[in-house]
């Protein structure tokens, strides 16, 4: 796996007064979700599009709400600016990691994103993928190259719907159950009189 990334050292972040130390929780997280996710420095969409619906972001806020989502994408974008090697003042400010985390959510609502598309995203990103940051971090310059990262995504989508058609199209037509044209008397006739009738208004 290539390890070089804009990750500050620790003693780079003593000299620049840095306290921030990624955690080791979301190190392990990334590094499962690049090794499975991520192929010679592309994102495997293939993949990352067959995670199921309800384990993508919108399922998750159904089933545990929109504010721990929000803290949660808000600390893989705090680590991800942490991770980038410029001062702090070129930066997120809290406030603006915040809404930027909201407009991830909505990205996320629009295009179906789960938490492994946003972190190969960023880990992508932190090695120039996406190209590079040009002296300060800002809100639209992220969002400037997850537009990038979602117009592949939708291009392998749709070259996967394409290819699920035409699969479809090869197996022929598909025989109905009942012949056709098929008059309704036919099937009343073949229930036998079982069908239960409706209840007359009184």
């Amino acid at each position: 796996m290539n390890s070089t990334n804009n990750i500050i050292s620790l003693d780079e972040a003593k000299k620049s007064r840095k306290r921030f130390v990624r955690s080791l929780e979301y190190e392990v997280i990334a590094n499962l979700a690049l090794q499975q996710y991520v192929k010679k420095d592309k994102a495997d969409f293939e993949l990352l599009l067959s995670i199921p619906l309800q384990e993508r972001i919108p399922g998750l806020i159904s089933e545990y709400g929109l504010k721990r989502m929000h803290r949660l994408i808000k600390l893989i974008l705090q680590e991800f600016c942490y991770s980038i090697a410029l001062p702090k003042s070129k930066k997120l400010t809290e406030t603006k990691v915040s809404v930027c985390a909201c407009d991830l959510i909505i990205a996320a609502e629009e295009d179906q994103f789960s938490l492994e598309d946003l972190i190969v995203f960023f880990e992508l990103t932190k090695r120039g993928i996406y190209g590079k940051f040009k002296g300060m971090l800002t809100h639209f310059s992220i969002m400037q190259k997850l537009e990038v990262f979602r117009q592949e995504r939708y291009e392998t989508y749709a070259q996967l719907k394409e290819r699920k058609e035409a699969d479809q199209k090869a197996l022929g037509p598909v025989e109905r159950i009942s012949p056709e044209p098929t008059a309704i008397k036919h099937l009343f006739d073949q229930t036998d009189g079982r069908i239960v009738p409706l209840k007359k208004i009184s």
